[in-house]
C-alpha cells in the first residue's frame, strides 16, 4: 500500500504543474527513487540544468514517517550541492511538497546572470550553522575619520532590511505573522496558509469569503458568473518569506515584484491545494486569446472549470490582479499619510501623471483628504477599513489586501477596468466597463480584458441577437450617442445618398439628420480611391486593366466591390491572395442589397442562396453575360473615428449588415476547438468582429433568456460535441403575454437590488402595506433600448412629452406601452421594425419592460392615467418582453402556462397583458422583494439560534473567540484546516532570546533576557532649561494631520507598553507645536552587546544622567522629507575622542535614513525612534564626555549634519536650512 501511494503521488505530480525551476520529473532506476532536472527560475541556470535525485530510504514508511535522501549529479555546481545537503523539513512530506521545498531552496542559491550566488544563511532554516568564513577582523577597523557613518541603515528598517541581512525567523517574527492572520480572521474572513510560513521560506497565504456574504444580487451573480456558495479567495505569494505591511511599503518596485505576488480566484473551497496555487501563479495559459503577458493558468469565468480543479479566474481577474500587483502597495503608502482608499488612489493617479521622478512631489492637496461617501447598502464586511480600526499600531497586510480586493470586486462597476479610476458617470450598471478614454477602450478590447463573445454566442445567442438588433436600430435612426472610437476601426466608404438602412423610401434628412451633413458624407465617400478592375465571379479573381505601381491591397484586407452588371448589389469580400498581382483573389463574397436613397429596391438583407455551403453565408452575385465584368472596388480604409456622427451610424449599420446570423456563428463555434470567431476571417471582418465585441462588452445590464429552443430536438439542441443548450428557464416565464419572447432583465448597480428591497420594506412598514410592491409596463421605441440597457431607466430625455410631470412613465396595461414601443414603425411585411438588423433571427419589432415598483402610488409624481415615478430607487426591472417574427421554427416561445407558485399581487393594481382582460401572472421565484429576509426562519420550521464559530485561541491566544455568523453561512461553511487553526495560536514563551543580528560586520545591542527595572522617571525633565530652537511658523494641513496622527499613535504605544521595554518617552502634554518634539531616550542599561552591557549605560550612571534628550524638527512637507534630529543633552565624545553612535560633532544624528537619500515617506515615527536608539547603541559606541552635563547649540548641530551629508554624498532635504536655522543666527 505505501508503495502504491508513492507511485500514485509521483504520477499526480507528473501530470500537473511542477514547482518553478523543476522540469523532466521521472522515476529513477531503483524503487522509491525520483529524478528531476533543476533548470532555474526565474532565469535559467548559467551552466545548464542540474540533475537531482531524491530517494525514499524505506517505501514502507511512506507517506507518514519516511525520509528522503538528496544528491546532485556529478556536474552540479558547488552551491547547488551544498544547498541539497543542507535542506531540512522534507521528511514525512509528499512528493510534491518535497519538490516544492527543494525548488524553493535551489532558486535562492542559483547563480544570477553574472555568476554570483546568494549566500545560504543558516537562519533560512535549511541546515546547521556554517563556519564563518567571511571577512577578518580588519573589516571592522575604520580607516576614515567618518567611519561612524559607514552603517547606512539598521537591519530593522523595513525599507532596507532585505538589502543587508535576513534575520532568523525568531519568536517576534512568528508572533507578527500570527497577529496579522488573527486580525484577518477576526474581520470575518477565512485564513489559510501553504508552505513554510513560520520558517520564513517561500509560502502562500489564502484569505477567503463566501460570495453570499458580499451582498451581491442574484442578477449580478449571474452576470458575473459566480455562485453564492462559492468562495472569493485572495492568494498572496511570499517567494522570499513573509513580509509585513511596513516592510512591503519600504520596497522599491523592482524588489517588490520579487517579494510579493497576488492573485484573486473563485472556487469551491476557501483554501486551494498547493498544486492549484502554484499553477495559478506560474503557468502560462497558451490558449488564452487576446492576452498580453498573461500568467493565468486557470479556466476563465466563461469556461467550465476542470473537475479536478477547485478554483478558476473571476470575470475580472485580469484587471484586478494587475491592480493589486502594480498599484496596491504604492496606494498603501498614501494610506499611511492619512488618506482613505479613494484619496490614496486619486493621489497615485495624479503622481503617475506627473512626468519625471516623484521624489520631489508636491504636498498632498487638501481635497484628497475629503472622506469618500460610504454606500450604506453594502455589507459591513465590504465597507470595513482596517486603517480605521481604533488602537491598531501594526496593520495586517493580508487584511488590507483583502479589503482592497473586495472594494474593487464588489464595486467593480464603479471603476474603469483599465485605468482603475472611479467612473465620473452617474450611470449605475451591473457589469463593469471602461471610462470614456479611447485608450482604455482599446486596451479593454485588444488586451482581452473584456468578456468572451464566443461564450455569449454559444450560451445565449438570442441575447446577442437582441443586443445587435438594439444597436442597429439605434444607429439606423441616428440615435446612437456613444461610439467605439478607440478601437481603430476601418470601415467601407458609405454616404447618406449611397446607403440608407431605414429603407429606400425614407430620405436621409429625416430623423434628425441635417441635410448639410449629407453632402459632406457624399464628399467623404468619393474621396476614398476607387480602383477599376475586371471581376470573374467564377474564380473570384480581380485583374487590374491599368496596373498601378504597387498593389493597393494586402492579404487580409476587406474590399467593397461594385459593378454595373451587378446592379443593386454590394459585394463585401476579403482579399485572400496577392501573389500574382495584377491579379488578386478574394474569398467568397458577402452579397448585400444596395439601399440607395430614392431607389425602389427593398432591403432584404444578405442574399444567401440555398446552395451556399455553410457556414460561410456567402453567395454568388448576379452573373453577367461575359467572364470578366467591369467592376470597381474600394478598400476598407476609412478611419471610423474621423467620421461625422451620422456617418458613424451608417458605418455601424453597414458593418453589422456583413455579420452572419447568430445561429450560424454558434454552429461555427460548436464545431471548432478552440471556439474563436477571429479564425472565421473569410466571413467576418476584423472591424465587424471588434464592433460585435464592443456591443456585447458595453452592455452593462443583465439579460438572461427565459424562452429558447426545445432541447429535445432540432439542430440547436444539446449536441454530442458538448455545446450548451440555448433552452431558457420556462419555470420563470410569466403568463399573459402570448407570442412575446421573454427575458429576465436587471439593471443598475450590484447593490441596486438591496436598495430597492430596503425601500420596499421601509415603505411597507411606514404605510402598513399588505402588498409591498406593484408591477407596471414601460415601453420605448426600439432605437432607445440600446441606450436604456446601458444607462438604466431615467427621465433625462422627453421623447414623448411630459404631460404628467418628470419621472419614468409606466402603464397598467401592456397595450398602452406597446403604442410607445414602436409597433407603428414595423417594416415591410411586418418582418421587423424599420431599420432592423437584416440578419436577425428574432426579427424584433418592439420591446417593453415589466418593472416592479414600490407600492405607494399616492407618493408618485402622478398615478392617473399613468404611473410617473420620480424616485429611481423605487423601480427595479424584472422582465423584458420582445415581439419577434422568426422566419422558421428554430426559435420557440414557451407555452402559456400559469405558474404553479405565483407571486401575490395587489388585486387593485395587477397589470394586464396584450389582452386587457388577462392579468399578468408572475412566478414567485423571479421576485426577490417578496422573499423572506435571510435571518428569518422558513415557514413551518422552528427558528434556530445563531451558531458560533470559534478559533482555538482569541487574539491573545488564551481563550476561545466566538464569531457570530448567519445561519445560511454556517450551513454551507467549510471547516478550517487544523494546521491553519494551530497557526493562529500563540507561541509558548522561549527560554532565551535569539542571538543579536549583525549588520555589515557591526554588532547591535539586544535586550537582556530579564531586564532590570528602569531608573528613568517620566515627566521629570524641565523644559524651561532646554536650549531649543524657536517654534516654527510654517504649517500645511497635510503635514499637520500626519504629525497629529503620529503623535496619537505614539501616545497609544506609550500607554500600552512598559517604559523599560519601550526605551523612549514623549511628554505629549508639553508639546506646543506639532512640528517640534522633545523626546527622551532611556533605559540603555537594559541592552547589551556580545554579552556585555553598553559602555553608554555606565557613562550615564556615573554622570547621574537618566535620559538622552532629543529635539525633533519637521518640515512643512513631511512626510515627504525626513525629520531633523539633534541631541540637546548630554554632551558626547566626537569620533576623534573615541565616540560614535552616529552622533556628529554638534549633536546632530547623522543616519542615511534621516536624509533624502534614505528616507521613505511610509516610515512611522515609532520605527524612526527605534532606529535612532539602536544606532546610538551600535558600534562604534557612543560615549559621554567627562563634563557631559551641558547642552548642544542649535546652529552647530545643523552645520555638522550638512557637513556629514556632503562627505558621504547624501542629499540634504529641501528646505532644511529654513527648518534648522529658523529664528537662529547662522
Amino acid at each position: 500500500m505505501p508503495r502504491r501511494q508513492f507511485i500514485a503521488d509521483l504520477k499526480k505530480v507528473q501530470n500537473g504543474p511542477l514547482p518553478p525551476g523543476i522540469s523532466t520529473l521521472c522515476a529513477g532506476e531503483d524503487d522509491g527513487q525520483i529524478e528531476f532536472s533543476f533548470v532555474g527560475a526565474p532565469i535559467p541556470l548559467v551552466d545548464g540544468p542540474v540533475t537531482v535525485t531524491a530517494m525514499v530510504t524505506d517505501l514502507g514508511d511512506y507517506p507518514t514517517s519516511h525520509e528522503y535522501y538528496l544528491f546532485g549529479g556529478e556536474d552540479a555546481p558547488r552551491d547547488i550541492s551544498k544547498a541539497l545537503g543542507s535542506i531540512r523539513g522534507i521528511n514525512k512530506k509528499t512528493v510534491f511538497e518535497m519538490l516544492d521545498i527543494v525548488a524553493s531552496t535551489l532558486r535562492r542559491v542559483q547563480p544570477d546572470q553574472d555568476g554570483d550566488s546568494q549566500m545560504l544563511e543558516d537562519d533560512d532554516g535549511f541546515g546547521e550553522e556554517e563556519e564563518d568564513d567571511g571577512d577578518d577582523d580588519d573589516a571592522a577597523i575604520y580607516d576614515s575619520d567618518h567611519e561612524i557613518f559607514d552603517v547606512d541603515t539598521p537591519a530593522h528598517n523595513p525599507a532596507f532590511a532585505t538589502k543587508t541581512v535576513r534575520t532568523a525567523p525568531n519568536r517576534a517574527f512568528r508572533q507578527r505573522i500570527r497577529e496579522d492572520l488573527r486580525a484577518t480572521k477576526a474581520a470575518g474572513f477565512k485564513v489559510g496558509h501553504l508552505g513554510h510560513l513560520l520558517a520564513g521560506n517561500s509560502s502562500y497565504v489564502a484569505v477567503a469569503i463566501r460570495i453570499v456574504k458580499l451582498g451581491i444580487s442574484e442578477e449580478a451573480m449571474q452576470a458575473w458568473k459566480i455562485e453564492p456558495n462559492e468562495y472569493l479567495t485572495l492568494l498572496i505569494q511570499y517567494p522570499n518569506g513573509y513580509k509585513t505591511n511596513e516592510e512591503l511599503q519600504g520596497f522599491e518596485a523592482l524588489r517588490l515584484a520579487s517579494n510579493l505576488a497576488i492573485r484573486v480566484v473563485v472556487g469551491k473551497r476557501p483554501k486551494p491545494t498547493l498544486q492549484e496555487v502554484i499553477k495559478a501563479f506560474t503557468s502560462v495559459r497558451k490558449s488564452e486569446r487576446g492576452s498580453i503577458g498573461s500568467t493565468t493558468a486557470l479556466p476563465s469565468a466563461e469556461e467550465t472549470a476542470d473537475e479536478n480543479s477547485s478554483i478558476r479566474d473571476t470575470f475580472i481577474s485580469k484587471p484586478l490582479n494587475a491592480l493589486l500587483q502594480e498599484r496596491f502597495v504604492p496606494i498603501l503608502r498614501s494610506r499611511s499619510m492619512g488618506l482613505d482608499w479613494n484619496g490614496a488612489e486619486r493621489w497615485y493617479d495624479e503622481m503617475q501623471a506627473v512626468a519625471g521622478p516623484q521624489s520631489n512631489a508636491d504636498v498632498v492637496p487638501d481635497r484628497l483628504y475629503v472622506p469618500e461617501e460610504v454606500n450604506k447598502a453594502l455589507p459591513e464586511i465590504v465597507r470595513a477599513d482596517h486603517y480605521q480600526t481604533a488602537g491598531v499600531v501594526q496593520y495586517s497586510f493580508p487584511l488590507l489586501a483583502m479589503q482592497f480586493a473586495l472594494r474593487h470586486f464588489v464595486r467593480c462597476a464603479d471603476f474603469c477596468l483599465v485605468c482603475h479610476r472611479k467612473l465620473e458617470s452617474d450611470v449605475e450598471a451591473i457589469k463593469p466597463y471602461v471610462c470614456s478614454k479611447d485608450l482604455c477602450l482599446y486596451q479593454y478590447m485588444a488586451i482581452g480584458l473584456g468578456p468572451s463573445i464566443e461564450h455569449e454566442v454559444i450560451a445565449q445567442p438570442y441575447v446577442v441577437d437582441l443586443l445587435i438588433s438594439f444597436c442597429y436600430s439605434s444607429a439606423a435612426n441616428r440615435k446612437l450617442k456613444d461610439f467605439p472610437d478607440g478601437l481603430s476601426l476601418t470601415v467601407p466608404p458609405v454616404g447618406a445618398n449611397d446607403y440608407n438602412p431605414l429603407g429606400t423610401e425614407y430620405l436621409p434628412g429625416r430623423y434628425g439628420r441635417p441635410s448639410a451633413i449629407s453632402s459632406k458624407a457624399k464628399h467623404d465617400s468619393s474621396s476614398s480611391p476607387a480602383f477599376e478592375a475586371g471581376f470573374d465571379h467564377t474564380t473570384r479573381e480581380l485583374i487590374f486593366f491599368n496596373r498601378p505601381g504597387t498593389c493597393p491591397v494586402r492579404r487580409g484586407d476587406w474590399i467593397l466591390l461594385n459593378s454595373a452588371s451587378m446592379e443593386g448589389q454590394d459585394l463585401h469580400c476579403r482579399v485572400s491572395d496577392t501573389t500574382f498581382f495584377p491579379t488578386i483573389t478574394v474569398d467568397p463574397p458577402i452579397v448585400l442589397a444596395q439601399q440607395r436613397t430614392g431607389s425602389l429596391a427593398q432591403d432584404r438583407g444578405p442574399q444567401t442562396p440555398a446552395v451556399t455551403p455553410q457556414p460561410t453565408r456567402t453567395g454568388s452575385p448576379a452573373q453577367a453575360n461575359e467572364k470578366w465584368v467591369n467592376a470597381t472596388f474600394q478598400v476598407y480604409a476609412q478611419d471610423f473615428s474621423s467620421l461625422e456622427t451620422s456617418d458613424k451610424c451608417l458605418a455601424i449599420c453597414r458593418l453589422l449588415d456583413t455579420l452572419p446570423p447568430v445561429t450560424e456563428m454558434r454552429e461555427y463555434l460548436i464545431k471548432r476547438q478552440p471556439a474563436d470567431l477571429q479564425s472565421w476571417s473569410e466571413c467576418i471582418s476584423s472591424s465587424a468582429l471588434s464592433l460585435l465585441r464592443w456591443i456585447i462588452a458595453s452592455n452593462r445590464s443583465c439579460i438572461m433568456q427565459v424562452d429558447g429552443n426545445d432541447p429535445a430536438g432540432g439542430d440547436n439542441a444539446e449536441s454530442s460535441a458538448g455545446a450548451p443548450t440555448v433552452f431558457g428557464k420556462t419555470q420563470e416565464r410569466c403568463y399573459g403575454m402570448k407570442d412575446y419572447m421573454q427575458f429576465r432583465f436587471a439593471m443598475g448597480a450590484p447593490d441596486k437590488e438591496q436598495r430597492f428591497i430596503t425601500e420596499v420594506r421601509n415603505t411597507a412598514t411606514r404605510l402598513n402595506l399588505k402588498h409591498q410592491s406593484i408591477f407596471a409596463w414601460h415601453g420605448s421605441p426600439l432605437y432607445n433600448w440600446h441606450g436604456i440597457i446601458r444607462e438604466g431607466l431615467h427621465y433625462k430625455n422627453a421623447d414623448h412629452g411630459r404631460a404628467y410631470g418628470d419621472g419614468v412613465y409606466h402603464a397598467k396595461d401592456a397595450s398602452t406601452s406597446t403604442s410607445y414601443s414602436g409597433m407603428s414603425h414595423t417594416g415591410v411585411g411586418g418582418s421587423g421594425a424599420r431599420g432592423s438588423w437584416p440578419s436577425s433571427v428574432l426579427k424584433i419589432s418592439s420591446a417593453l419592460a415589466l418593472n416592479e415598483i414600490v407600492n405607494a402610488p399616492a407618493e408618485f409624481q402622478s398615478q392617473h392615467p399613468h404611473y410617473v415615478v420620480k424616485q429611481l430607487d423605487w423601480i427595479q426591472t424584472r422582465y423584458l418582453f420582445v415581439r419577434v417574427a422568426p422566419e422558421n421554427d428554430t426559435v420557440k416561445i414557451g407555452p402559456e402556462v400559469i405558474p404553479s407558485n405565483p407571486h401575490p399581487q395587489d388585486p387593485s393594481r395587477t397589470p394586464t397583458g396584450v389582452d386587457r382582460n388577462l392579468a399578468i401572472v408572475i412566478p414567485a421565484s423571479a421576485i426577490k422583494s417578496g422573499k423572506r429576509p435571510a435571518s428569518a426562519s422558513p415557514p413551518g420550521t422552528p427558528s434556530t439560534a445563531k451558531k458560533l464559530k470559534t478559533i482555538a485561541q482569541n487574539h491573545s491566544g488564551n481563550a476561545a473567540d466566538p464569531i457570530v455568523v448567519d445561519d445560511d453561512d454556517d450551513a454551507q461553511s467549510i471547516v478550517t484546516d487544523v494546521d491553519d487553526r494551530e497557526l493562529l495560536e500563540s507561541e509558548p514563551e522561549e527560554p532565551e532570546e535569539s542571538p543579536a543580528p549583525c549588520l555589515n560586520g557591526h554588532s547591535f545591542a539586544k535586550k537582556v533576557v530579564s531586564p532590570p527595572k528602569t531608573d528613568f522617571v517620566p515627566g521629570s525633565l524641565d523644559f524651561d532649561t532646554l536650549p531649543i530652537m524657536p517654534l516654527p511658523t510654517y504649517a500645511t494641513p497635510a503635514a499637520t494631520k500626519r504629525l497629529m496622527q503620529e503623535l496619537q499613535s505614539l501616545q497609544k504605544v506609550q500607554d500600552s507598553t512598559p517604559l523599560v521595554d519601550l526605551g523612549w518617552y514623549i511628554d505629549v502634554d508639553k508639546i506646543e507645536n506639532a512640528y517640534q518634539w522633545i523626546v527622551e531616550l532611556h533605559s540603555f542599561h537594559t541592552m547589551e552587546i556580545n554579552g556585555k552591557k553598553l559602555p553608554l549605560s555606565d557613562d550615564m550612571k556615573n554622570s547621574g544622567i537618566k535620559s538622552i534628550v532629543l529635539e525633533i524638527r519637521f518640515n512643512k512637507d513631511f512626510p515627504f522629507s525626513p525629520p531633523y534630529v539633534r541631541v540637546i543633552r548630554p554632551h558626547f565624545k566626537t569620533f576623534a575622542q573615541g565616540g560614535g553612535g552616529h552622533i556628529v560633532m554638534g549633536g546632530a544624528m547623522c543616519m542615511e535614513m534621516l536624509t533624502n537619500t534614505g528616507w521613505s515617506s511610509v516610515l512611522s515615527m515609532e520605527s524612526v525612534l527605534m532606529s535612532i536608539r539602536m544606532n546610538i547603541a551600535s558600534e562604534p559606541f557612543a560615549r559621554l564626555e567627562a563634563a557631559a552635563n551641558r547642552d548642544y547649540g542649535a546652529v552647530e548641530g545643523a552645520e555638522g549634519y550638512i557637513r556629514a551629508c556632503h562627505t558621504h554624498g547624501w542629499e540634504v532635504p529641501r528646505g532644511f536650512r529654513e527648518m534648522a536655522y529658523s529664528g537662529t543666527k547662522q
